[in-house]
């Protein structure tokens, strides 16, 4: 084949695309993946609070962007068409109606940063190219095709509309201001007035509010409106009516249903009321002290942290929930005058059923392909009619799931509460038909999960040799729309939280807030007496602020042995770091008692380890692990060769440890935003970590067996110099004397009891943090559990930690000086504890596991590389981000 042959091909094949059979095929093929896309993001949009995978978020993302790519050049293609084809313009005006039910839900929210509201006005410039398509083409069906056109245009118009009122109404975008002014008056707010038993006193603002006025002399904004009108949370909580307050026949085999039931109503409200207050949060909106402080703090301890953990993170899922949808979602615009306009937006589903099906009939009454009118036939079924009525079916599914999704959400549920507690001294009596619809739409949801429910796992052990270059390709290959990945970051499985984990967590913020309620504890020279009479180690704490304490420490000689840890390391990043690198050397020891194979894994193992933790520990059937990873099992040893099981407590234990040890490491790697360190510390830490234990300290190991003992080598190494290694920067050396204390100093049951203790209050500690803006983010994308922490503290009045260092701004000709927090003054004992072990002991205990060779026993030489400095309480402000100090 010479020159001539190929340039006779290239243009013979231009001349066949040119063709108007060809053209009408491209056309059709191009509506059926553009409706595909259109309908995959349409369901996807209802389910993106729960898409926590990145991937999957950028999927997301090229769908929108191809599919609009493609929508705008079928309305070209159609315009341009050399021939007229009656379906066009139907085509054109579907594709539009789907293209604007996209983002029905998480379209925007009432603040809108983004400025997303903007794209109705691309959805408006789409209608009217169908409007002149319509024109152009002409159509025998011609009235519905532009009542079709004309609906969704006031629908467009209707949308910018309810979002101006959605940012005008005093329940919505005025409501943090109204309510900072509705709690102003201290006189009105006192804490001995308000019971959280009774919730007599808790006039927290629900729905109702629909005016308010400025009072002089004063210029107070206070509420105009008529008082039944006006729904507070006391109102609901002591509303005597049926459904809140039933009156129960104990001989009745629905009481406990109706308990349950009634319970589920006020939580709703309350996690709604609580959801006002929180944005008051995110939108920098001050509260009274004394409000958060004192009597929001006695509602959230009794009615929250004091509950049965279930129904107590229900509440607060459900509160995040509310804030979700107010700043990322259509539902303040669909509800912004209450249920009035939910009734007008299933009314506008309601009508464009009505016009499809109108066109539909004439449609099948009217088409008739005249002569000379291109059409596509396949065995004389006409392609271009089944692509029609798929439309016609397709708008139809997605009017009646935007109505079903709309009635079914929980702002409907509140919304008919709300009007069934105004209307208790109605004269009427019981209504029946109201409570059987609100108990109807408490029993059927689209999905109960109000976020993905997942914790990330971060393991350094097995990821810190990670080199994702390829990932790091596709990056750049798709101009950043996959996130890019440092060295040694690579995460593990998300995994569900256990069950175990929220009751360990509310435990020791349960303790935490009863050391703040105790006389004295709001002073920083008289700290109050701990609970285990150890009242010579300072809480430091002013009230708004976790005290200096772990609980889990003040027993025995727990606190001289383990306290430098937590409290002479430099950050929060050095803390997370050392204990997990410690927990997972626990992990390992306990692994191999099990009789868990740490040796070099399998092709099987390394591509499908899926299980979470090294010992085969399943939250709800301990001996059924499951087919998938008993066959693994056959390959890989990734079930533990039980010597016996796990007690009932060491397993919900090591669970506890083991999930918030990964998902921290987690925090520190991926959300460094959500910890309470400077945005440089966390990274600079972990970097400077992975290339030490990379190049030096675990250099050469291949496998889990090699790391023990590698680790466990430095352990000793490091504790005939105790003291240095402690006060050190190198936080593998740090974090395998820990483990080492641990597992020599303590029984397997008190081991697992401290890890999980220590980093269930180290969650608790590492929450309250100033960046809000943050946790706005990660709802977005579904949320994290840390998010759920950080609002149920700061309802308590608490936005800090001091078991943080934290240092004053330097002035310019001064040195810096701590405050009386710092990790220099804490008045904390080093314990300086040397533990002492002969060389004999440690030959022996490494000679029941493989040494992996002669350069992990002997020293390894120092790599010429920076090493990172950081002063005790982190980097500074007003000084450089950190020290660098060149290793020569």
């Amino acid at each position: 084949m010479d020159l001539r042959d190929i340039r006779d091909l290239v243009a013979s094949l231009f001349i066949m695309l040119n063709q108007k059979m060809f053209i009408l095929f491209r056309v059709e093929f191009l509506v059926a993946v553009v409706t595909v896309l259109f309908l995959a993001m349409f369901v996807m949009d209802v389910f993106r609070r729960h898409f926590h995978n990145t991937v999957m978020k950028a999927i997301f993302s090229l769908f929108d962007a191809v599919s609009d790519t493609i929508l705008i050049y079928l309305m070209g293609a159609m315009q341009a068409a050399p021939f007229m084809n009656e379906l066009f313009p139907v085509w054109a005006l579907v594709l539009v109606i789907f293209r604007q039910s996209v983002g029905f839900i998480y379209g925007y929210g009432v603040l809108d940063p983004r400025g997303r509201r903007f794209t109705e006005l691309a959805q408006v410039i789409n209608l009217l190219a169908t409007a002149f398509l319509n024109w152009r083409h002409g159509s025998r069906f011609h009235v519905p095709l532009w009542s079709l056109f004309t609906l969704q245009l006031l629908k467009n118009l209707y949308r910018f509309f309810s979002y101006r009122r959605a940012c005008k109404q005093l329940w919505l975008g005025c409501s943090s201001e109204l309510i900072s002014e509705h709690m102003r008056d201290p006189s009105k707010w006192r804490p001995e007035d308000c019971n959280p038993v009774t919730m007599e006193g808790y006039r927290y603002l629900v729905f109702g509010e629909r005016s308010s006025e400025i009072q002089k002399p004063q210029y107070v904004m206070t509420i105009v409106c008529y008082a039944e009108s006006l729904i507070t949370l006391d109102k609901i909580w002591k509303c005597f009516r049926h459904l809140l307050h039933p009156r129960h026949d104990p001989s009745s085999l629905e009481a406990d249903n109706n308990i349950h039931e009634t319970a589920e109503q006020k939580d709703l409200s309350l996690a709604f009321a609580l959801s006002r207050l929180l944005r008051c949060r995110f939108e920098d909106v001050k509260l009274q002290e004394n409000i958060r402080c004192r009597i929001n703090r006695k509602l959230v301890k009794l009615r929250i942290v004091e509950e049965d953990p279930k129904r107590a993170f229900g509440i607060m899922e459900s509160q995040l929930a509310f804030v979700n949808d107010y700043f990322n979602t259509r539902y303040p615009m669909v509800f912004w005058s209450g249920l009035h306009t939910l009734v007008l937006s299933l009314l506008q589903s309601v009508v464009t059923v009505g016009f499809v099906i109108w066109l539909s009939v004439d449609i099948r009454r009217v088409y008739r392909p005249p002569r000379g009118e291109l059409v596509h036939l396949v065995k004389g079924v006409n392609v271009d009619m089944i692509i029609t009525w798929a439309f016609m079916f397709l708008v139809m599914f997605k009017e009646i799931w935007e109505m079903v999704t709309y009635f079914l959400s929980d702002w409907t549920r509140l919304l008919l509460m709300c009007r069934y507690a105004s209307r208790e001294n109605d004269e009427l009596g019981r209504d029946i038909c109201m409570e059987r619809l609100i108990l109807s739409l408490f029993r059927f949801k689209i999905n109960a999960k109000m976020w993905h429910g997942h914790l990330d796992q971060y393991i350094f052990l097995q990821s810190y040799k990670d080199r994702p270059k390829f990932w790091n390709l596709i990056h750049y290959v798709t101009t950043g729309l996959i996130a890019k990945r440092d060295d040694g970051a690579k995460l593990g499985r998300a995994i569900d939280v256990p069950q175990c984990v929220q009751p360990a967590i509310l435990e020791k913020l349960s303790a935490l807030l009863d050391v703040l309620a105790k006389p004295g504890s709001q002073d920083h020279s008289e700290p109050p007496t701990d609970p285990h009479g150890y009242s010579e180690k300072p809480v430091n704490t002013d009230g708004s602020r976790l005290p200096k304490l772990l609980t889990t420490l003040l027993c025995g000689d727990r606190f001289k042995r383990y306290g430098w840890a937590c409290f002479d390391l430099p950050t929060s990043s050095h803390i997370i770091l050392v204990w997990h690198i410690a927990t997972n050397l626990c992990e390992m020891a306990l692994a191999k008692e099990q009789g868990v194979d740490l040796g070099k894994p399998g092709i099987l193992r390394s591509f499908m380890s899926y299980k979470p933790y090294l010992i085969n520990v399943d939250e709800l059937k301990e001996s059924n692990p499951g087919f998938m990873c008993s066959l693994l099992s056959r390959f890989t040893g990734c079930l533990s060769k039980s010597h016996g099981k796990l007690t009932e407590e060491l397993r919900k234990r090591y669970i506890v440890a083991n999930s918030l040890s990964q998902y921290c490491a987690y925090l520190l790697v991926k959300k460094p935003d959500l910890i309470p360190d400077s945005f440089l510390v966390p990274k600079m830490v972990f970097q400077e970590t992975v290339k030490s234990s990379r190049d030096e300290t675990l250099i050469h190991c291949d496998s889990l067996e090699a790391m023990y003992n590698k680790l466990y080598l430095e352990a000793y190494r490091a504790s005939e110099n105790s003291n240095n290694v402690k006060e050190g920067q190198d936080v593998v050396k740090q974090g395998a004397l820990l483990g080492k204390l641990l597992l020599d100093h303590e029984e397997k049951e008190d081991c697992w009891e401290i890890l999980a203790g220590v980093w269930s209050e180290l969650l608790v500690h590492i929450a309250p943090t100033w960046n809000a803006e943050e946790h706005i983010t990660c709802l977005e994308s579904g949320g994290e559990f840390i998010t759920n922490i950080w609002a149920l503290l700061w309802h308590c009045g608490i936005e800090k930690s001091n078991l943080w260092p934290e240092y004053d701004a330097p002035d310019d000709d001064a040195p810096a000086k701590s405050q009386g927090n710092s990790a220099g003054n804490n008045n904390f004992v080093n314990p300086g504890e040397k533990t002492q072990q002969s060389t004999a002991d440690v030959t022996n205990h490494l000679t029941r596991t493989e040494v992996h060779g002669a350069d992990d026993i002997q020293g390894t030489r120092k790599p010429e590389a920076i090493s990172l400095r950081i002063p005790p309480g982190g980097i500074m402000e007003g000084q450089r981000s950190c020290e660098i100090e060149e290793a020569f």
